[in-house]
């Protein structure tokens, strides 16, 4: 490599790390930032068209930066074998064999477990996809965690030209449940939502639920039914000051927040501690992304409880505005407790009939077939202990509205 021309340091940093095993295209198609620690770009990575930068940013074993264009990588974790094509991504975790074809935005709260895929032009924030799930094209997938199904070949879909709409005319965001935490066991079945869909935050899909193409959905769909979306809304006297019935969007919330404290308590009492150094790494820095998602859904929802002040003293209010008054300075007495209940961490540790189990399969085998061979009982006691840490927030919201 000719080093007569030294861009910040950039050929000398490539230099090294080409020497050090790692497949580097040249420098005219990769640039590494001098805050980088170099030691965290693993041997046998291959740095195709990258723009690298970040004190905590690794790059795994096996993984391709770059395969159709330019891939910005800032602040990101990439576990071995992850495969990324052009795009954006920072503050966002891809765990081993993870894709991404090409053209993407990954912001932070974004984390894709292994073997999770996503097609072209598809742009993430605070969204979680468990093992396999897969997204096509031309995805807006914000304030999501999706889990189901078993393996590669039995994996939830998001189908091309899906929205999940997380913004309301009041500019309060809301998240969406699809699956829940308990579909980390690999035993859930999986949940299918057909291509061009809009999904209307917050919902819950339960497992085995599946949307009709072309549809708006507005409502949670329960175990094993299909969807066809909800009809359009009659017009009707609107006011982005005011607010009515709050109780299924904050129960909602509620859902979604106790699943990911329930995501990160497997993260912190189960992944890590099968993992060597490198897939530890990776875990640490997925629980911290899955913390940022979960401190971001609270303060949005503080922020709804702020405006309820200005929804009660709007002038001009009919019976209609006023049926939800109680409810609403509730909610305002209650905000430091709402807030409390969202971040509260109480979590049991992992039982110890499953972790031993898994611990021993993990002395042979990687995470994903170390959980999946867990016997029937084992994984039983585990989705009981998920699901007890996901209930507490949902049952303490659903308190303040009987």
């Amino acid at each position: 490599m000719d080093l007569a021309y030294d861009d910040q340091g950039n050929r000398t940093r490539l230099s090294w790390l080409a020497a050090k095993g790692v497949k580097v295209w040249g420098p005219e198609r990769v640039y590494v930032s001098d805050e980088v620690q170099l030691n965290r770009i693993v041997p046998g990575a291959v740095l195709m068209n990258a723009n690298i930068s970040g004190a905590t940013t690794f790059i795994g074993a096996g993984a391709q930066i770059g395969t159709s264009g330019l891939a910005r990588i800032h602040e990101v974790q990439v576990g071995r074998s992850v495969v990324l094509g052009a795009g954006s991504y920072q503050h966002c975790v891809l765990l081993n064999g993870a894709s991404v074809r090409g053209f993407a935005e990954f912001r932070q709260g974004t984390v894709l477990e292994e073997t999770a895929e996503a097609g072209h032009n598809v742009g993430f924030k605070n969204t979680v996809l468990t093992v396999g799930a897969v997204a096509g094209s031309s995805v807006n997938f914000c304030d999501v965690l999706l889990s189901g199904g078993s393996s590669r070949n039995d994996h939830s879909e998001i189908g091309s030209g899906v929205v999940h709409f997380n913004f309301d005319p009041r500019g309060d965001k809301f998240g969406s449940l699809m699956g829940d935490a308990a579909g980390c066991l690999l035993r859930s079945p999986r949940i299918f939502i057909g291509g061009n869909s809009g999904i209307v935050a917050p919902v819950h899909l339960d497992f085995g639920a599946v949307v009709a193409a072309g549809s708006t959905l507005r409502h949670d769909v329960s175990q094993n039914q299909l969807s066809g979306g909800d009809p359009v809304a009659q017009s009707s006297e609107y006011s982005t000051d005011r607010y009515y019935d709050l109780s299924r969007k904050f129960s909602a919330t509620a859902k979604l927040v106790g699943n990911l404290h329930a995501l990160r308590a497997w993260y912190r009492y189960v992944r890590r501690e099968g993992a060597d150094s490198d897939t530890g790494l990776l875990y640490v820095s997925a629980e911290q992304e899955i913390d940022r998602h979960l401190k971001h859904r609270t303060s949005e929802l503080a922020k709804v409880v702020q405006k309820l002040e200005t929804s009660l003293s709007s002038p001009r209010r009919s019976e209609r505005d006023k049926a939800f008054d109680e409810q609403h300075r509730t909610l305002l007495e209650k905000r430091e407790h709402i807030s409390s209940l969202l971040l509260r961490e109480d979590y049991a540790k992992a039982p110890v009939i499953f972790l031993a189990e898994y611990l021993e399969n993990r002395r042979t085998r990687e995470h994903v077939d170390s959980v999946r061979d867990v016997s029937t009982e084992a994984s039983r006691v585990a989705v009981q202990w998920i699901r007890e840490i996901a209930s507490q927030p949902y049952i303490q919201m659903r308190a303040l509205f009987t």
